[in-house]
């Protein structure tokens, strides 16, 4: 019961990651607040655990927004920023509106995050950022989601300076079976998809969002690591 009286915000915690990582912290004693974009899937997500979540609708693009939820929430220990987004296309191809959406969700999103919620937040606490693979193995098509990374890496590192006690990580997850292909592909596309990447590992399988919650527990827990950046990816090359 090592979270005990402790409470965690998550953004994105509706599914996936998010959701992974509220079950892992309210099974170890802690309390979570979930925020998501569709209200009805955060009550859906958020009933298994009871009293022991409570759940904000939040758009972590809109400033005025998050400035306003973090005052509403009151005091917290850890921040989890698992709301995000992907853009792929080459950039001479790419829509411009669409790799500065990018940059207002993944960027920007866990930048408002961290701006308003520090104020509230135990220093003894800690903040982990969602960053990814391709900041440092990149592929073509995917230019504008590599930039998005790095910097979200870069900013942790300095966070750690600018933040201390408070601790501030990235994590950067690899390819992960989340409910979030399911806008791409179909069920049996995706089941086809992370069979060929499992094979195509070291670890011989895909990742699942309950590998990334672990992590993000170590994050949390782990009082002796701050401007790291985790890869959690399988081996991925």
């Amino acid at each position: 019961m090592q979270f005990s009286g402790q409470r965690v915000i998550i953004t994105g915690g509706s599914s996936g990651i998010g959701l992974a990582t509220a079950r892992a912290v309210v099974t170890r004693g802690g309390s979570v607040v979930l925020t998501g974009r569709d209200r009805q899937k955060l009550i859906n997500s958020a009933s298994e655990f009871g009293s022991s979540a409570e759940t904000h609708v939040l758009d972590v693009t809109d400033e005025s927004a998050v400035a306003a939820f973090f005052e509403q929430i009151g005091l917290f220990d850890h921040l989890i920023t698992a709301a995000a987004g992907t853009a792929r296309g080459k950039v001479i191809e790419l829509d411009t509106k669409i790799a500065r959406g990018l940059f207002e969700s993944k960027y920007w999103g866990q930048y408002h995050c961290v701006k308003y919620g520090v104020p509230h937040m135990s220093l003894s606490g800690s903040i982990t950022l969602f960053s990814g693979w391709i900041s440092r193995k990149p592929a073509v098509g995917v230019s504008t989601l590599a930039a998005v990374d790095a910097a979200i890496e870069a900013l942790a590192r300095t966070l750690a300076l600018e933040l201390a006690p408070i601790r501030v990580n990235a994590i950067t997850p690899g390819m992960i079976d989340t409910p979030l292909w399911s806008a791409r592909l179909t069920p049996e596309q995706q089941r086809e998809h992370f069979e060929t990447i499992g094979k195509n590992l070291p670890v011989g399988r895909a990742g699942t969002a309950e590998d990334i919650a672990h992590a993000l527990i170590f994050l949390m827990e782990n009082g002796f690591t701050t401007g790291s950046t985790l890869d959690i990816d399988g081996g991925q090359r």
